[in-house]
């Protein structure tokens, strides 16, 4: 039985690792902030241990005697992104997290994005960061932890692995995190509930919550010191419309939604849809997005196809009473 640590475990991706860990027969601690929604956790065996991540005080206490970190917490994009409250979070924290687990001396698991990546051929566990990226909050302050991380594993040491989801959705324990105002459970409550008419156009790989879970806990028990791992879903990119319209016909709704090409002079873009999504409509994209062979083999990842994902997740939102 081994012990861990959980940093934004009352979030959609964090409470199902806490859950998976849990069901595996493990101890596990989660790092929750004073007034989250922990109850979801601690009813199915977690340890709730007050405090945040931006303290390393905090962090360093939660972590004694754990055998990894498993980094969740993130500010995520969306329309309205701070630059400081990014990099408290996205840098600050994961450095935090970073110090600990070396004062420690355990794994540390943490998870990213693709935003910075190079991305001109498919993507893979080996793309490398691109000379130059979007600067865009959420953007600048994950390559600046994904950076560091991997300086610390080439000139420290230390063992670091990183996960990196795609456009993650599905049920999670505690639901008001779940359906987070950034959240794509919370696009596919509006596309479903005839909210949502049109979105930008551009590809995301979809992965069940789950799914993304799982990746991280193999990760973190078998996963190389320094690797990156891609937990997209069983299927190749599409767009954010294609997604919700695949939503809508397993909720038996007939409304639709449209793709749309987004003007980079258009001056409300920014306001609609975020600086990152702006950013990511205006770019080429290889096909296939991704292929994420190595992590599959290495891991034994073998992500739920979308449509039984989907009709597990239509489910969840009616019974939590987010749709009709």
């Amino acid at each position: 039985m081994a012990t861990y640590l959980v940093t934004g475990g009352t979030g959609l991706i964090g409470s199902n690792i806490c859950r998976q860990l849990i069901e595996a027969g493990d101890r596990v601690r989660a790092l929750v902030r004073p007034g989250s929604d922990s109850g979801p956790l601690v009813a199915v065996g977690v340890e709730s241990v007050e405090g945040d991540i931006q303290s390393f005080d905090d962090v360093v206490r939660a972590s004694v005697g754990c055998d990894a970190i498993i980094n969740s917490a993130a500010v995520l994009g969306g329309a309205a992104q701070q630059m400081e409250e990014q990099k408290a979070t996205n840098v600050g924290g994961a450095f935090h997290v970073f110090d600990a687990a070396a004062e420690h001396g355990t794994r540390v698991v943490t998870l990213s994005t693709t935003t910075f990546l190079r991305h001109d051929t498919p993507l893979t566990e080996s793309s490398p960061m691109a000379e130059r990226w979007s600067d865009d909050p959420y953007t600048v302050t994950k390559g600046q932890a994904y950076r560091e991380a991997m300086r610390r594993v080439d000139e420290e040491g230390a063992d670091i692995v990183v996960v990196i989801p795609g456009g993650t959705y599905g049920p999670g324990l505690s639901v008001s995190r779940a359906m987070h105002a950034t959240s794509y459970n919370r696009l596919l409550r509006g596309g479903i509930n005839g909210k949502i008419v049109e979105y930008a156009k551009y590809p995301v790989p979809w992965v069940y919550a789950d799914d993304v879970a799982a990746c991280s806990v193999a990760a973190t028990k078998h996963g190389a010191t320094g690797a990156k791992y891609l937990a997209f879903g069983a299927e190749d990119a599409q767009s954010t419309a294609a997604f919700l319209n695949a939503a809508c016909e397993v909720a038996g709704v007939p409304h639709r939604v449209a793709d749309v090409v987004i003007d980079p002079s258009d001056p409300g873009a920014v306001g609609r849809y975020g600086a990152t999504l702006v950013d990511l409509a205006q770019r080429t994209f290889p096909v296939p997005w991704f292929d994420n062979t190595v992590t599959r083999e290495t891991l034994g990842y073998s992500p739920c196809p979308r449509p039984d994902a989907m009709a597990v997740t239509v489910d969840w939102l009616r019974a939590n009473g987010q749709i009709g």
